[in-house]
């Protein structure tokens, strides 16, 4: 069997092998480090969502959120800019495709967007839908700290956007503070006054791990795959090879039992 595995064809088979199981072991290591990703993301919304809120101050977004800060409950208060809102297009609540409203607040010496509420799509992708304006004035505003997306680096009609990444949205309003953060709206006092097209709250963010953690099991059970399927073919090959007549791996032929009675006739 071992002559049969230094051949060519099942050193190159071998070489696959191996070759897979290292990709396996990478594959396995990409998605438990989702895994790990989507762990955290899930304790901080566990841990911060429902938490009693704490002032906000610029000191809490200096620096970029960490992963553990994510979701921060936090109070402010502050005067919306007027006629300034944007829209982040492709935004789904309920099935349903529409827009998700940022407004900049002014508050405590920094202006920072604030995402007020989805609103369904309008007529065409080139119309924004009507939206209830904020509410004038000082507001107290209840919120969770979140961090810019990333700029998938499209070009939309003004005022959409499409992503919430915090320089594309600055390069529509100049007075945003170059701050890495923003708001999710939870709840304000005086509410929005209302025109007949009011936004509704975006909901608790799910908490679900998702299926990263089974892939990564399922990717390193893999590993050793290839190189069994090897050794059993080669195995294979060896005991068929071992049955042809003057194979070159065949076994020495046993040697023919002599009995008794064949002594006898001879």
């Amino acid at each position: 069997m071992l002559r049969l595995w230094l051949t060519r064809r099942w050193l190159l088979a071998t070489l696959a092998a191996v070759v897979f199981g290292v990709a396996c072991y990478y594959l396995g290591l990409w998605q438990w480090h989702r895994h790990v990703e989507q762990r955290t993301k899930v304790d901080a919304i566990a841990t911060n969502y429902g938490a009693a809120p704490v002032p906000f101050s610029p000191a809490l977004v200096e620096r970029p959120l960490t992963p553990e800060r994510q979701w921060t409950h936090v109070t402010l208060t502050g005067t919306y800019a007027a006629n300034s809102d944007l829209m982040v297009r492709n935004r789904t609540l309920n099935s349903t495709v529409g827009f998700e409203v940022l407004t900049p607040l002014q508050t405590d010496g920094l202006t920072v967007l604030v995402d007020r509420g989805w609103v369904a799509n309008g007529a065409n992708a080139e119309t924004v839908p009507p939206v209830d304006p904020p509410p004038a004035g000082a507001v107290a505003v209840t919120g969770w700290l979140r961090t810019g997306e990333v700029s998938l680096g499209r070009d939309v009609p003004r005022p959409q956007l499409v992503s919430i990444n915090i320089a594309d949205a600055r390069a529509q309003v100049p007075s945003l503070s170059n701050v890495d953060a923003y708001v999710v709206l939870g709840s304000q006092r005086p509410s929005s006054a209302s025109a007949g097209h009011p936004l509704q709250p975006l909901p608790k963010p799910e908490e679900d791990l998702g299926p990263h953690q089974a892939y990564a099991y399922q990717w390193w059970l893999f590993m050793p795959g290839g190189l069994a399927f090897i050794f059993f073919a080669i195995r294979r090959q060896a005991a068929a090879v071992r049955e042809t007549e003057g194979g070159p791996y065949a076994a020495p032929p046993k040697p023919k039992k002599v009995r008794i009675w064949d002594e006898e006739d001879a």
